[in-house]
C-alpha cells in the first residue's frame, strides 16, 4: 500500500501504441485501402499526427484530398482495422506494471481518444477491463488531445492531484495533453510515433518491459 502522508499516486496509461500497438494496425489499413482506391498515402505525414482521431473527416480530407468521401473511406478502413487488429497482444511490460501498481495500492486508469466501443473490447479480450479503476474515452469529455480533457476526467474520476500523477504516452500530441494537465510524462514510442518530438517528456523509455513504478515516478 502507499505510505501514509504520501500523496495518493495513480498512473494514466494512453492506449493506442501504449497498451497495444494499434498504431501500425491503423496505417496497415489505410495504407491497404489506400493501395485499393489507388491514391498515394503519404505514411510520414500521417504518422506525424498520430495521436488525433485518425478518421476524423478533415484528416481524411487533408491527406488524400477530394478524392475519396470521407465517410465512406471511414468504413472501409475500419472493417480493414477490425480483422487486423482482432488478435493484437498487450505490449511487453504492461500486464506487470498493472500488477505492481495493484499490489501497491495505486490506482490506473485509460485516458485515449479513440471511442469507448474501440478501447473496450480490446481490453476485455486481453483481459484488462478490470485491472483500470476507471477508462476515459473521446465519449468522456468535450475536447480530444492535445487538449488536456481527457486527462482532467480521468483525475477528478481517480481523486488524485496531477502532480502524483504519472502518464504513460507514445505521441507527441498525448505528451502535449498530459503536460497540460499538469503530470509527469513518461513517453514509450512505438514504431510509427518514434519520429516524434519528446522534448516535452519527463523521461523516455523504449518499452515498458521490465520497468518498474519507481522508474515512473
Amino acid at each position: 500500500m502507499q505510505p501514509v502522508g504520501v500523496p495518493k499516486r495513480a498512473v494514466i496509461f494512453d492506449f493506442d501504441g501504449v497498451i497495444m500497438d494499434t498504431e501500425s494496425a491503423v496505417v496497415r489499413a489505410w495504407r491497404d485501402e489506400c493501395g485499393a482506391l489507388r491514391l498515394p498515402f503519404d505514411e510520414v505525414a500521417f504518422a506525424a499526427a498520430v495521436g488525433s482521431t485518425s478518421l476524423a473527416p478533415e484528416r481524411v480530407l487533408a491527406l488524400l484530398g477530394p478524392a475519396v468521401h470521407p465517410g465512406e473511406f471511414a468504413v472501409r478502413v475500419r472493417a480493414r482495422l477490425r480483422e487486423s487488429s482482432a488478435e493484437l497482444p498487450v505490449l511487453p511490460g504492461v500486464r506487470e506494471l498493472l500488477a505492481e501498481a495493484a499490489e501497491a495500492g495505486v490506482p490506473t486508469a485509460v485516458a485515449s481518444s479513440a471511442s469507448a466501443d474501440w478501447v473496450r473490447p480490446h481490453l476485455r479480450r486481453a483481459g484488462l477491463l478490470d485491472s483500470f479503476a476507471t477508462i476515459v474515452s473521446r465519449d468522456d469529455a468535450e475536447r480530444k488531445k492535445p487538449a488536456p480533457d481527457l486527462y482532467l476526467t480521468a483525475l477528478a474520476r481517480l481523486r488524485v492531484s496531477p502532480d502524483a500523477t504519472v502518464a504513460i504516452e507514445d505521441s507527441a500530441t498525448g505528451v502535449a495533453a498530459a503536460r497540460a494537465a499538469g503530470l509527469r510524462c513518461v513517453a514509450v514510442p512505438g514504431p510509427v510515433t518514434v519520429g516524434h518530438d519528446f522534448a516535452d517528456a519527463d523521461l523516455r523509455l523504449p518499452t515498458l518491459a521490465d520497468v518498474r513504478l519507481a522508474d515512473l515516478f
